[in-house]
């Protein structure tokens, strides 16, 4: 007699159609396109044609860039943080604070003056501040903002620089301003990379201004 067939499919293919089992992904042929999920692929030469393309802009667009605008507004602000950190010390330590603008290495001082004498003593904290690469004190051929035609307009002071004090109760000790331009408009007058930074006697406020070709022009 013969025994009834309990076995169901063979072992190896009820092993491929189980439930839940999928079989593998073929094998991932080398070839020269890139495919996006559903979507139709690149070639190798379309990515090269684009990549030139890029490089193509990019050679003409880099240069139009005027990187010195952008360098004197950022030490135009730069130096206008610098004198409102000057007034809050002094009001914060009840003592004066001098700014001193150093032209020959294009950098800006600021000295706690602790006893108010007007000389970096021991143990007062002096800190320089860089102007920026490419920035200098200067007009550049920009008319004077309100005061003299000069970079500075502070009167010469410690260490024979031009200073600026700010007193404890935030005032400063005179009107004035600072002028920056970019180090080629030295050479060549740019009167459009003019900016300064004004500070008023009695509220010890600063701001900055931009000379936009044809007038000054309060950015600050």
């Amino acid at each position: 007699m013969c025994e009834p067939w309990r076995g169901g499919q063979p072992r190896a293919a009820r092993g491929r159609f189980e439930a839940g089992a999928r079989p593998a992904p073929p094998a991932r042929r080398a070839g020269a396109t890139f495919r996006a999920a559903g979507g139709r692929g690149f070639t190798m030469i379309e990515i090269l044609v684009v990549v030139a393309l890029l490089a193509l802009v990019a050679a003409f667009a880099i240069p139009k860039l005027d990187f010195s605008s952008y360098r004197v507004n950022g030490a135009a602000r730069s130096l206008t943080a610098v004198l409102a950190r000057a007034q809050r010390l002094a009001v914060t330590n009840q003592s004066n604070v001098n700014v001193l603008f150093d032209a020959a290495h294009n950098a800006v001082v600021l000295h706690e003056d602790l006893n108010n004498n007007n000389q970096m003593d021991t143990g007062e904290v002096v800190r320089r501040y860089p102007l920026g690469d490419g920035v200098v004190y200067g007009l550049g051929g920009a008319p004077a903002l309100i005061y003299t035609p000069t970079p500075v307009s502070f009167a010469v002071g410690l260490n024979g620089l031009p200073e600026l004090t700010f007193r404890r109760d935030g005032s400063a000790s005179q009107n004035g301003t600072a002028c920056l331009t970019s180090a080629a408009a030295v050479a060549t007058p740019q009167p459009a990379y003019a900016r300064c930074v004004e500070v008023v006697e009695a509220t010890g406020r600063p701001s900055w201004y931009q000379y936009n070709g044809t007038a000054w022009v309060q950015r600050f």
